[in-house]
């Protein structure tokens, strides 16, 4: 008993100490994981990668693999992809993104009702945020700028009489938006001439929106392994609410990837944590010739 009596102090100044670490942490806004956060580096390539996922660019700049897990929630969601390699250049003043990562089925095609598209995000700090946002979709006093690339939209237009090639009712007499009610409302998943990939903002879950301006590209290519996928953006377009990016910076980057075939869409994802991106002035290291 008296040893109990004697341990009770040590106890409590320990409890202490820990509850003080704590608060003196989110006063400071400090991530006690941060020297265990994967790093990538964006050096200076010395040719232009354009869209392509399969330049000779990527051949010689080094990766980093991420893990990846269900998005967490009320229960889990998702999660049918285990990682994806992610690699980063920047040329011109505009910074490219190539995200690859193994999908055995091919799902580029919406126009049924049942199918969804395979997918990748990129997820950052919006320009001003002075604190490591939630990776759940941000929060209030930080949200997040998200580049979402889509496999539909990057297939281009798909004609129903082709996916209904069967049908013995009726079929679709013209191809205009007249007749595709999404297209003419202005929803841009369904209006693939505006590109794969949507910039968009957001504080909160149910707080998901396109931005006025989009400025970021992004191409994708289907292989026997899987996808490739190349997103790329200016430094700075003075569009509210989006990452700046510039030689010498550092900042968070998130992913998440959508398998199709396994309908996942919305909130039913893969995601990782944050990884620090750098943006270095000096030229690409390459790797030396196998």
């Amino acid at each position: 008993m008296l040893n109990k009596i004697r341990r009770r102090p040590r106890v409590l100044l320990a409890l202490l100490a820990a509850l003080s670490f704590g608060a003196l942490l989110q006063f400071t806004d400090t991530n006690p994981a941060v020297s265990q956060t994967l790093a990538l580096t964006a050096y200076e390539a010395p040719d232009d990668p354009g869209l392509d996922p399969q330049s000779a660019v990527w051949d010689k700049v080094n990766s980093i693999r991420v893990p990846l897990t269900a998005q967490a929630g009320t229960y889990a969601a998702g999660g049918s992809i285990a990682t994806i390699r992610a690699q980063a250049v920047h040329h011109g003043g505009k910074v490219f993104i190539r995200l690859t990562w193994a999908d055995g089925t091919l799902d580029d095609a919406t126009t049924k009702v049942e199918d969804f598209a395979d997918g990748v995000a990129v997820e950052f700090p919006a320009s001003g945020t002075s604190k490591i946002p939630s990776l759940c979709m941000g929060q209030a006093d930080a949200a997040v700028n998200i580049w979402h690339w889509r496999a539909d939209s990057n297939a281009g237009f798909q004609d129903p009489n082709v996916a209904y090639g069967g049908s013995l009712v009726d079929f679709y007499p013209d191809t205009s938006p007249l007749f595709y009610t999404a297209r003419e409302a202005g929803n841009p998943y369904a209006n693939p001439e505006l590109g794969p990939v949507q910039s968009l903002t957001s504080k909160a879950f149910g707080e998901l929106a396109a931005l006025a301006i989009q400025d970021v590209s992004g191409k994708g290519s289907y292989t026997a392994d899987g996808w490739q996928v190349v997103i790329a953006r200016n430094f700075s377009t003075g569009n509210p609410s989006t990452v700046t990016f510039s030689p010498n910076a550092k900042m968070d980057m998130a992913f998440a990837v959508w398998d199709g075939s396994k309908e996942e869409r919305n909130g039913r994802k893969a995601v990782s944590q944050f990884v620090t991106l750098s943006v270095a002035s000096s030229p690409a290291y390459l790797k030396p010739e196998s």
